[in-house]
């Protein structure tokens, strides 16, 4: 019972085991486990190292030392009841007993451990820091005769008379790398060697410094790859580069550039200096990118790329257009001078890009020296003095308009109260706002102006001149839109007739109103800037200025004002023709009432609203007119059947009327439309020919075109062969719009082909003879 207490007391300890428990609690636990082996447990111990197993050795004696106090005292504190167990007690002595067996072993195997281990371990690791002694001053014995040796070799190559500094540099490379280690400069024996080879370092640098300088300054290529290779071989390239860099941009920044008269004359001498340094910066870049260094054959350039440097033109380029942007930013900080220098900033982008197009030049052999990126970066140091000047260039081509249409006029015109009866309060109201519409000299006037600006940007065609095009463009188009603003719409349109779709005439016909004669005006305006940007703006500049926009937008305001009124003219003659599909019914003596109403409809048109135009303004609407009622009229004329003498002589007093209308239109008809008047005259032969049989075909065909000398003359068949409308199953009017009127722009005859097919299958189907007359002869020569 007293063992298995003491047992209890030793692998479950209490409180009181608290300063033990807390010091060595894994130590214990390894004592506790039921596989301990000694053996074991003594070489994990000696293998930790000399100082892990004497603190062990110190734990294991305080542990028993502890060990036994604890025992003492608790079997004091058990006294009572280990004498009642009294007769275990040998039992517990003997349990004791070998524990203590078990602790001698331990401390004698740890002493033995000192003995064969630790003395030995000592004596290494003295040898071995006197080895490292030994190792330590061997490398700085070889140190000091490779630095003797460098030493001398400096000497050589320093007083040699053709000094050769790049080799020089590397020697004194490799000696500066030995200084900087430190020490040599404390021995007695060296101290004058390290201040000659530091004296020495200082004049092989400053000799490459001024080499280099003069090189890149005369040019010389020669001492610019000397002074790099020794920069290169002292592995400071980078760091001369960028001084030599700052000083040229430095002494590009101390130029003057003096605000005033005198700024275009500085600022040719500013850009002169910019062009020199970057011409000589461009030769250094480019001798350090053919360089390789002998010795390890790195590229020279490939030190500036470790440093992020792509290209030394670049660098001096980007922080030289920034200090040009800073001098032209202090220029223009007084308001006055400001001013001026925007006025003169053509001259100013046209000097940049002169210095700009002056160091391209010099470097053109080998490609450009500056690119894009650069050219900008020039350019963006003036761009606000460019934005400046744009803006106010805007405003010089902007204002003619807002002064000749301006918004008091515009609203004037727009507003109801103009709208008044000619003669009355209103027409006079309308008379005085149209006097205040421009006149042929203020457009001629505009026009100057805007080729004046044009010319102004013309020496900077890429900067300016593209951006000033567009403004004068949209400054004509703004014009433009604003006169087709004003246009009285009220009076685009001319009713002669109670009912188009029999042309009864009014009765009195309309008279023209105050708005009539405004858009009259207006359409004159728009003919006259047309004509003045035509005339006026050089040829350098017309196709940029009198663009198809332009163009078709200042005739989209004529288009507006007459439009209405000529179509109204051609849908009247499109109702007269109608007639003709009975041409006998409803005749009066004096011509068909349908083609006598559309000539005197085209007389009253032309002498009282078409003469409010100006001479010449309405020729291309006029000829257009007069062509289109030249080809409906003779198109309805051949489809007419039967053709009898009473329905030629019908079609006759039509012709004259027809010929009526167009003498109204246009009194010079005759030459404006020559091929359509020829057509017309021919036509009328061909109508009052007494015999159809006794006319030369082939004649008529050269004057005549084919498919209308085809249509009239199937017409001239017999009575049993029908119409070609009607023979196609159309009416007359869509045959006209459909087939015949088509024919006459039918320039690649693909429609002629089509017509000539149509005809063929009208002879096969009703066995047309060619024997049985000259005109059938004629039609089936001509079928496809």
């Amino acid at each position: 019972h007293s063992l298995k207490l003491v047992a209890g007391l030793t692998l479950e300890p209490r409180g009181a085991f608290g300063p033990m428990a807390k010091s060595q609690p894994a130590l214990l636990e390894a004592f506790r486990k039921p596989d301990f082996d000694v053996a074991t447990f003594v070489r994990d111990a000696t293998g930790q190292g000399n100082e892990r197993v004497a603190r062990l050795t110190q734990q294991l004696e305080d542990c028993a030392s502890s060990f036994d106090a604890e025992l003492q005292r608790e079997i004091i504190a058990c006294h009572e009841e280990l004498l009642q167990n009294a007769s275990s007690i040998s039992n517990l002595d003997g349990q004791l007993g070998d524990i203590r067996e078990v602790v001698d072993m331990l401390k004698s195997s740890i002493a033995r451990i000192k003995g064969d281990i630790m003395s030995p371990f000592l004596g290494v690791k003295r040898k071995t820091m006197l080895l490292e002694r030994m190792e330590s001053v061997n490398i700085l014995i070889r140190k000091l005769r490779l630095f003797l040796f460098d030493a001398r070799k400096l000497r050589t190559q320093m007083d040699t008379p053709a000094k050769d500094l790049s080799k020089a540099a590397h020697t004194l490379h490799e000696l500066e790398a030995v200084l900087k280690e430190g020490g040599l400069d404390r021995i007695d024996l060296l101290r004058a060697e390290v201040t000659w080879i530091r004296e020495t370092g200082l004049r092989i640098r400053q000799q490459a410094e001024g080499d280099l300088r003069s090189g890149a300054r005369q040019g010389n290529q020669i001492a610019l790859s000397v002074a790099l290779q020794v920069f290169f071989n002292l592995q400071c390239m980078w760091p001369q580069l960028r001084r030599l860099l700052s000083e040229m941009v430095e002494e590009f920044s101390q130029a003057a550039l003096p605000a005033g008269s005198g700024f275009q004359q500085a600022l040719e001498m500013n850009l002169q200096v910019l062009a020199a340094q970057t011409q000589r910066v461009h030769l250094l870049d480019e001798v350090v990118r053919s360089k390789t260094d002998p010795l390890t054959q790195k590229t020279f350039s490939s030190v500036l790329e470790e440093e992020g440097v792509t290209s030394l033109t670049s660098r001096f380029w980007s922080e030289a257009t920034s200090s040009l942007k800073a001098k032209l930013a202090r220029v223009s900080q007084d308001r006055a001078s400001r001013k001026a220098l925007v006025s003169e900033c053509p001259k100013v982008l046209k000097a940049l890009a002169e210095a700009l197009e002056k160091v391209n030049h010099a470097g053109r052999a080998r490609g450009p020296v500056l690119r894009a990126p650069e050219r900008e970066a020039l350019f963006a140091a003036a761009a606000d003095l460019r934005n400046e000047f744009l803006g106010e260039s805007i405003r010089r081509v902007t204002e003619p308009v807002d002064m000749m249409l301006p918004d008091k006029l515009m609203a004037a015109l727009s507003s109801g109260e103009r709208s008044g009866s000619a003669g009355g309060a209103g027409g006079t109201s309308e008379g005085n706002i149209a006097d205040e519409l421009p006149t042929s000299h203020d457009l001629k006037r505009y026009v100057q102006l805007l080729v004046a600006e044009l010319e102004r940007c013309e020496s900077c065609p890429d900067l300016l001149l593209k951006e000033v095009v567009r403004g004068v463009r949209s400054s004509v188009l703004l014009f433009a839109t604003r006169l087709e603003q004003v246009v009285d719409t009220s009076c685009l349109e001319v009713r002669c007739f109670e009912s188009e779709a029999r042309l009864k005439l009014r009765s009195p016909l309309p008279m023209p109103a105050a708005g009539h004669a405004r858009n009259a005006r207006l359409f004159g305006i728009a003919h006259h800037t047309l004509a003045a940007l035509r005339d006026a703006v050089p040829l350098r500049f017309q196709a940029a200025i009198v663009t198809p926009q332009v163009q078709s937008t200042l005739q989209q305001t004529q288009a507006v004002i007459v439009s209405p009124m000529f179509s109204a003219l051609r849908r009247s003659m499109g109702v007269g023709i109608t007639s003709l599909e009975n041409v006998m019914e409803g005749r009066t003596d004096d011509g068909s009432p349908m083609m006598l109403a559309v000539s005197q409809v085209c007389v009253h048109v032309s002498r009282y609203y078409l003469s409010l135009f100006g001479p010449g303004q309405l020729f291309a609407q006029t000829k257009e007119l007069c062509i289109h009622f030249v080809r409906l009229f003779l198109s309805a004329a051949a489809l007419v059947k039967p053709c009898g003498e009473a329905v030629r002589k019908a079609l006759a007093q039509d012709m004259q009327a027809v010929e009526n209308a167009l003498c109204a239109l246009d009194v010079d008809f005759q030459a404006s439309i020559r091929h359509e008047a020829s057509v017309f005259r021919e036509f009328r032969r061909l109508i009052f020919a007494p015999s159809v049989e006794a006319l030369d075909f082939e004649a008529l065909s050269k004057v005549i075109p084919l498919h209308l000398l085809l249509s009239y003359l199937v017409h001239q068949l017999p009575v049993n062969v029908p119409t070609l409308p009607q023979f196609c199953q159309d009416s007359t009017a869509a045959f006209l719009e459909g087939t015949l009127m088509p024919l006459w722009e039918d320039s690649q005859e693909e429609g002629l082909s089509k017509f000539r097919a149509k005809m063929g299958e009208l002879s096969d189907k009703y066995d047309l003879d060619p024997s049985s007359s000259t005109l059938a002869a004629f039609v089936m020569s001509q079928m496809g």
